[in-house]
């Protein structure tokens, strides 16, 4: 618990620097986020059987990465999506020991994690970042402390038991109800840039779902692969997708959610 403790305080200053120094530290910190999450999937895919190379989804990113700095048009984040995958079905078509293994895992790789991922540094790109990350963050994180806690204290219906026996559907409603609580605390937060209490509350219950959503996903893929973390890069915490599958599905869903209410309500 002390080596859990300690690595979440470190990761919590490193990450909380990065992202209020500049918006270079923002995108270069999901990067480094994006390639060590690749690396990971891929070792699990292997564990499994499947085959995948880590060229074109680290190529992807890195294009990524510098579209956000000298803000490219949208259309060119899909044409660097298509262009890559385009790239991997070629280069799996030259090498025999891929082929359509080595495409297919290549491929899903490039879709989850790469794209989550490529979405969220978009949004860390532009000025509007703070309120649907932090609203996102602080939904997802008391989600699944209080869901842990009322699963543990409540919990008698599972909610998927062949992907996360310990999860609960009695857990998954106490970290909603949390969530909204913190959706509140967001709003305190937040007011001064325009937030509203309503939305607040709205986006931190779809994105902390959409959150637990995640966390069943990247266990569905460790449990099919028979390993407990994707790799020992943090202590205590497991690898980086271990850490970042919730606000994998989280940031994006409340980005999408706040930019949808504001275009009903017209403020876009």
């Amino acid at each position: 618990m002390k080596k859990r403790v300690i690595s979440a305080i470190v990761m919590l200053a490193i990450v909380g620097v990065c992202l209020f120094v500049s918006e270079l530290t923002r995108v270069l910190l999901i990067l480094l986020a994006a390639v060590l999450s690749a690396v990971e999937m891929r070792n699990c895919l292997e564990k499994k059987g499947e085959k995948a190379i880590i060229m074109t989804p680290v190529l992807f990113i890195a294009v990524n990465t510098a579209m956000c700095l000298f803000g490219a048009p949208l259309w060119a984040f899909a044409a660097n999506l298509i262009g890559c995958s385009i790239l991997t079905v070629c280069i799996c078509i030259c090498r025999e020991d891929l082929m359509a293994a080595g495409a297919r895992g290549t491929l899903f790789v490039l879709l989850y994690p790469m794209t989550l991922f490529a979405t969220i540094q978009k949004l860390l790109a532009g000025d509007g970042w703070l309120y649907p990350a932090a609203v996102a963050a602080l939904a997802t994180w008391s989600c699944d402390a209080f869901a842990l806690f009322g699963g543990r204290r409540f919990g008698k219906h599972k909610l998927s038991p062949h992907v996360s026996p310990n999860k609960t559907i009695e857990g998954s409603i106490c970290g909603a109800v949390a969530s909204a609580v913190f959706g509140i605390l967001a709003w305190a937060l937040l007011r001064e840039r325009g937030a509203e209490l309503w939305v607040c509350i709205t986006v931190a219950v779809i994105s902390s779902t959409l959150g637990q959503f995640g966390d069943l996903a990247a266990s569905l893929f460790k449990r099919e692969a028979g390993i407990k973390d994707y790799s020992n890069l943090i202590p205590g915490h497991g690898g980086m997708m271990d850490r970042a599958d919730s606000l994998l599905f989280s940031i994006p869903t409340a980005w999408f959610c706040i930019e949808l209410i504001d275009f009903i309500m017209g403020r876009s």
